[in-house]
């Protein structure tokens, strides 16, 4: 028995080793298919629109300064306006420094001197202007917000000097332009000259201005039409995004996704961390996604607004023609970006519970947390009727009148559309968007019947 148990053992080590050799072959020949797992992403809502940041910085108007206290208007619809934003392409500026510009001598320049200026309908960034234009020489403030851009010629310099303003304060930035002092007295102004006189109004500042009104204590400018300016009212059929698309577009898999109806008949969907809040009664969402706490570097209001464009530009894309409105900072210190939609050269501002006006994107250290969007798409206007809307001077007897606001307090005006969501159409109203310190926005009809009661609808 013993004599049998060493070549057992050897027997059994041999058996062993060939095992091991077959086993080593068997993994060489036949290796596993590996795949790469990819990381979870949003799937494109489709087909989308997508949009730049250029595409969405627009100016509200330009306006031409003729000396003498004379002014013209060009906006969006109109080949004057086309023409010199074209132009804005080839502009240098140069020699940045800065500039003292109290209101006094801000409204003796517009009323004397000859130029133009490009106005934003909101505080845009100038490194987001340098996009538009071409800055020669380094900015030292590239965040800093303006509302406009003012050309005018120095006579007794012999040349045109750029002021990049933001209303409500004194300290500017003043460069030298590319422009020649002959091409803006011979193409660019006569450009301008047959489009509708404005009347320039000054905004003084307070006193001693309240603090939320900090920002405009050193006063500002703006222009009303002195004739009745003609528009028209449209009806237009829409579209809404159905539910599929919304699914597809912000969850990252719908197998996951669960419908939540509350007692109101709002509907939520959720995968269990990000949701959108449904309110068809006003075919409208609210969109959440908790934001990661983590440590991110400090972005510039330009790369805030970007990121908002891009996740838009994943998530729906544009429905319809928006420009940038504003960034801001909201109560709890996150960064608000909004965007509002346009017909023409005219906003929108809803009325009765559809907010099809605006998107809204906040965002927390570079993320976005929330968007409020309309689901409605304007499709093709079925009815339009032309309008007369009231002159600036008009526009203020009616004021006065009214007894709405004290007029040396309103700080802008501009005319807009209304929109009114019926079942079927969308209703578009020529309005005045009346802007006044302290108070909030007034809306008031464009037109008035020769009764003098304000006049609405197509019919």
């Amino acid at each position: 028995m013993i004599r049998w148990k060493e070549p057992a053992k050897t027997l059994l080590l041999t058996l062993l080793v060939l095992s091991s050799f077959l086993l080593t072959a068997l993994l060489w020949t036949n290796q596993p298919q590996f795949q790469l797992i990819e990381p979870a992403q949003y799937k494109e809502s489709k087909p989308v629109q997508e949009r730049q940041l250029e595409d969405l910085i627009a100016p509200e108007s330009v306006i031409f300064h003729y000396g003498e206290d004379r002014h013209t208007k060009a906006t969006a619809t109109d080949g004057q306006y086309r023409i010199v934003k074209e132009e804005m392409k080839k502009w240098i500026f140069l020699d940045f420094a800065p500039f003292s510009l109290p209101i006094e001598k801000w409204e003796k320049i517009s009323r004397e001197k000859q130029g133009i200026e490009i106005r934003f309908r909101n505080s845009v960034p100038l490194s987001v202007v340098g996009r538009l234009v071409t800055f020669r020489d380094e900015v030292s403030d590239k965040g800093k917000g303006i509302d406009r851009l003012v050309l005018y010629y120095e006579e007794e310099e012999d040349v045109v000097y750029a002021l990049f303003i933001l209303s409500g304060e004194e300290m500017v930035l003043r460069s030298r332009t590319s422009i020649s002092p002959k091409d803006l007295r011979q193409s660019y102004l006569p450009t301008g000259n047959l489009m509708p006189e404005q009347i320039m109004k000054v905004v003084k500042p307070n006193p001693v201005p309240p603090i939320i009104e900090q920002g405009r204590a050193a006063g500002t400018i703006y222009y009303l039409p002195k004739n009745p300016v003609k528009m028209q009212a449209f009806r237009f059929t829409f579209r809404t995004i159905d539910n599929d698309q919304l699914l597809d577009a912000y969850f990252l898999d719908r197998t996951l996704v669960r419908q939540i109806v509350e007692r109101d008949k709002t509907i939520i969907y959720t995968d269990g961390s990000r949701s959108i809040q449904l309110r068809s009664d006003q075919q409208a969402i609210t969109f959440t996604d908790p934001a990661i706490l983590s440590v991110a570097p400090e972005l510039t209001d330009e790369e805030k607004v970007k990121a908002a464009i891009s996740f838009i530009n994943k998530h729906l894309g544009w429905t319809d023609d928006f420009h940038f409105e504003t960034i801001r900072k909201s109560y709890n210190d996150k960064d608000v970006v909004t965007f509002r939609q346009y017909v023409g050269a005219y906003p929108l501002y809803s009325k009765e519970g559809y907010p099809i006006d605006t998107i809204r994107v906040t965002m927390e250290a570079g993320q976005v947390v929330t968007m409020d969007r309309s689901l409605i798409d304007l499709d093709r206007y079925i009815q339009n009727k032309g309008w007369t809307a009231m002159s600036g001077p008009e526009l203020f007897q009616y004021i006065r009148e009214k007894g709405l606001a004290n007029t040396e307090q309103i700080r802008n005006a501009y005319l807009s559309y209304q929109t009114v969501t019926h079942e079927d159409y969308v209703e578009l109203i020529p309005i005045w968007v009346v802007e006044v310190n302290n108070y909030p926005n007034l809306y008031i009809p464009a037109q008035l019947n020769k009764g003098g009661g304000p006049e609405h609808g197509l019919e």
